[in-house]
């Protein structure tokens, strides 16, 4: 009967350590507010070079964009995971034309280290040559509808480089960074709706390639395990008749 007794509180001291050994470990390693400042994202190319007109006399040359995305698929195999929580989102009735507050928690659940983007503003990456190429880390946190009838979401990103010292930040597995950011949805359901918003992500590495009035961009998406976390309920109020939504899709 004793050595009964003793075996569930062996058991429950057990369980006890080790959840005191995960706590212990997680950690909060940063803040980033981006709901303040605006961010600087503007990145510059060199201007554009005169050219010939068709009555011989010089104009200007006209200048071009694109971007070529090098996709792939999540490998199970790989210990690098991501969860993206949603703390806090306020107000919880949202008025979709309007902006909204969001607490981001961006926790490495993974078993691996993982390298993050953490600078606010992209334009501090780039180059003072403007003519010169650079590669960046791209990551958007997403606050995205759960049940709305289509790919609803609002998101905000964080940029980082290795050649500039503090833009880039290791997550070990259990430490989380957290972000402050106010959030716009530029498409959204057509009627109103009680749903969830949850938490997603997505990171990319990026090379911009300027060239004498335009730009172009080679995107690779990067794949480290998402873990999915729970909602946070919300309603979306119907907007003004006059604030048609922007069917522009998301990059």
């Amino acid at each position: 009967m004793l050595a009964a007794s003793k075996c569930p509180s062996r058991t429950m001291f057990l369980l006890l350590s080790l959840a005191f050994c995960v706590s212990s470990q997680a950690q909060e390693i940063k803040h980033v507010d981006l709901s303040v400042v605006p961010q600087r994202t503007e990145l510059r190319h060199p201007p554009m070079l005169p050219s010939e007109g068709s009555d011989g006399r010089h104009g200007v040359g006209a200048g071009y964009g694109g971007v070529s995305v090098s996709d792939g698929a999540p490998d199970r195999r790989d210990p690098h995971a991501l969860g993206v929580y949603l703390l806090h989102v306020a107000p919880t009735e949202i008025n979709p034309t309007e902006a909204f507050a969001v607490d981001f928690r961006v926790l490495n659940t993974g078993l691996s280290p993982i390298e993050l983007p953490v600078s606010a503003n992209l334009s501090d990456l780039q180059p003072s040559d403007e003519s010169a190429s650079f590669s960046y880390i791209s990551l958007a946190l997403v606050a995205k509808v759960e049940d709305g009838g289509g790919p609803f979401s609002a998101y905000v990103e964080l940029y980082g480089s290795p050649d500039h010292e503090g833009s880039m930040l290791v997550l070990r597995p259990g430490e989380w960074v957290r972000v402050d950011a106010r959030l716009k949805f530029h498409t959204w359901p057509p009627e109103p709706i009680s749903t969830h918003l949850r938490g997603d992500f997505w990171l990319r590495r990026i090379t911009f390639y300027p060239h004498p009035g335009g730009e172009f961009k080679e995107v690779q998406n990067l794949y480290p395990s998402a873990t999915p976390t729970p909602g946070i309920p919300v309603r979306f109020i119907h907007p003004t008749p006059s604030a048609a939504p922007d069917v522009s899709s998301e990059p």
